[in-house]
């Protein structure tokens, strides 16, 4: 009989053997283990198994212990299978534990020195393949472990920084990064710690952003494009591939050693295609998973629902980020944007991932209360403290008080405001207007504004070490004229909530629409946005939205489409009569004769149309 072995097939010990013989084999990360494996996925002592042999005299693999925390698997026709204890393993089977995949092989050396063979068909020469050529079993177990382990993370930080620390042992890779769909962020990193300092290959992300699909350098290398390949390879990188997916591209680089040995081909590079859309499909699910359980988290009433972050641009995918990795901390926020961008959105759902989820939150727009009572309202007031005063008051530090405080439009305080605010930031105790005694509060704050801070400390509006204590933690929220992909989604929910308060069902965004929904600037952001479809579902009918739905402003506005122009005899040239009666000719052509329509398309309104019908004689 020939001997065997344990082979690890996935994982960060991938390659590694250890030969079976009588004794059993203790499986884990510990010192004192038989096989130890560098998987932090895998406990102290995790399993323990031993070789032994069915009724039939034929090898199997038995397991007499699992003791550790995360269970222990293998496929059986495909469908995963729990192991305890007294389970058998064939031939060819495989342990999963964590991240790593075992599987019971023949010996590679125990054949090569001509050991017999077992009768009939022949379970050793497959396994004997599998042992020269593992890519096949290793790469589908890694894809499971992949998905495992991902469905296991409650938000996108989360699924992002797994997806990374999977790639540099099951694929395995020298770095591996997370992109997001333009290249621009970086949304989570992993590497061995030998090349983590290397430039990317602008050249391949590149291609794979400009025709959306997976490349391998060998196999564009000799195109002339790659201008950067060289570079690359003299820093140590023997290659690297990229895979897109609906809002991220994955990215990795391996080193020499592997390039060596062939272990990255047109099968790694599927392997990578598909662990890229698993991401980015529970990527999606986190995320929402994590908005939901933060605006949960927010007292809303009736009248403002809870709502989540809407659109998947690069710039979304950082924001979210951001929010995931920022919540866990106490340290101050600032969030910059321009009005309408969702600054109090951001702060609530930062509010509800934190610690302090289960308190207050209260929110407060500075540039809406007059500057006499902006204290007032900040810290409260004892009674008599001032004409009106006729009882005590507490401000929205004390209401806000094991929470969140969301300061709006802080750039409004005055000087001296934001004086008091200084100490409250370094203390987080106050005194109410007209009290003497001080009080104490344990508070989170956010902050907001769409002005230039800096600037306004440069004119003298802003202190400066007020600014530098609440940026602490700062970013900028993108305007929507930035982020134009997220329009769609953002129409289609906006779409679905007010028909659904109105009774209105819409199931189709005209093209047309679109077209001008993208073009145009949006100076009022996402809160205009909201304010055009909510309109549009009202004053129209039907189940589509159509461009007679929209407001004059967003038409007027929208830039012309070109025209060809041409240099034409003098004795050519026609009257603006003429040219005025042909193009509402055309326009009620175009539109099938809704005049409603052809008003929109000609930039005036109903009115002056049904009047220039009557002076053209176009009533027909």
């Amino acid at each position: 009989m020939p001997n065997f072995c344990l082979l690890v097939v996935a994982g960060p010990d991938l390659g590694r053997r250890i030969p079976l013989g009588e004794d059993a084999v203790t499986i884990g990360r510990g010192p004192a283990e038989v096989l130890k494996l560098a998987d932090t996925a895998v406990s102290r002592h995790h399993l323990t198994v031993r070789i032994t042999q069915d009724p039939h005299g034929r090898p199997m693999l038995m397991v007499d212990e699992v003791a550790g925390v995360n269970p222990v698997w293998t496929l059986v026709d495909g469908q995963r299978v729990t192991i305890v204890r007294g389970h058998a393993l064939a031939v060819g089977g495989t342990l999963t534990l964590g991240s790593t995949t075992l599987q019971l092989a023949v010996d590679a050396p125990a054949v090569a020195a001509g050991a017999p063979e077992p009768r009939g068909r022949s379970t050793v020469e497959l396994d004997a393949r599998l042992v020269a050529h593992p890519s096949a079993p290793s790469r589908l177990a890694a894809l499971a472990s992949l998905g495992d382990r991902l469905a296991r993370c409650s938000s996108l930080q989360a699924v992002l920084r797994e997806a990374t620390a999977w790639a540099i042992g099951a694929l395995p890779a020298s770095r591996a990064l997370l992109l997001s769909p333009d290249g621009s962020d970086i949304l989570s990193s992993a590497s061995d710690g030998i090349v983590s300092d290397l430039a990317m290959s602008r050249a391949l992300l590149e291609r794979v952003r400009n025709e959306r699909r997976a490349f391998l350098v060998r196999d564009i290398q000799a195109e002339p494009d790659l201008a950067d390949r060289r570079s690359v390879l003299m820093r140590g990188i023997a290659g690297a591939m990229a895979a897109p997916a609906n809002n991220l591209v994955f990215y990795i680089e391996w080193g020499t050693n592997e390039a060596v040995h062939g272990s990255y081909d047109e099968e790694a590079l599927l392997l990578l295609l598909c662990a890229a859309h698993l991401v980015s499909a529970l990527g999606d699910s986190a995320s929402e998973r994590s908005q939901l359980k933060a605006a949960a988290s927010v007292r809303r009433t009736p009248a403002k629902p809870a709502v989540r972050m809407i659109g998947t641009s690069a710039a979304m995918q950082r924001l979210q980020v951001f929010i995931e990795r920022v919540a866990a901390s106490p340290a101050t926020v600032l969030v910059r944007g321009e009005s309408g961008t969702g600054k109090e959105l951001a702060a609530a759902l930062i509010h509800g991932l934190s610690s302090v989820a289960n308190g207050p939150f209260v929110a407060i727009n500075c540039a809406a209360i007059p500057e006499q009572l902006l204290e007032s309202e900040l810290f409260g007031h004892e009674r008599g403290a001032f004409t009106g005063a006729v009882a005590q008051h507490d401000g929205v530090f004390s209401r806000a008080d094991g929470g969140t405080l969301f300061l709006d439009e802080i750039g409004e305080m005055s000087l001296s405001t934001q004086a008091r605010m200084l100490r409250v930031l370094e203390t987080r105790s106050f005194t109410r207007v007209g009290g003497t005694r001080e009080t104490t509060v344990s508070v989170r704050l956010v902050a907001a504004t769409h002005r230039d801070l800096r600037a306004m400390v440069a004119d003298g509006r802003f202190r400066e070490d007020l600014l530098y204590r609440l940026s602490v933690i700062q970013t900028e929220l993108p305007p929507l004229r930035d982020r134009p992909d997220d329009i769609e989604p953002l129409v289609r929910h906006f779409a679905a909530h007010f028909g659904e308060e109105i009774g209105r069902r819409v199931e189709r965004i005209a093209p047309d629409v679109l077209e001008v929904l993208r073009s145009y600037r949006w100076p009022g952001n996402i809160r205009e946005l909201r304010n055009v479809v909510e309109r549009a579902l009202v004053l129209g009918d039907g189940t589509s939205i159509e461009l007679d739905d929209l407001p004059p402003e967003l038409l007027h506005s929208a830039p012309p489409r070109p025209a060809a122009v041409a240099a034409a005899p003098l004795g050519t040239v026609r009257t603006l009569e003429q040219l005025e009666r042909d193009a509402i000719a055309a326009a009620l052509h175009v539109t099938g004769g809704n005049k409603a329509r052809a008003a929109a398309l000609l930039g005036i309104d109903r009115t002056t149309l049904y009047r220039k019908l009557k002076d053209h004689d176009l009533g027909r």
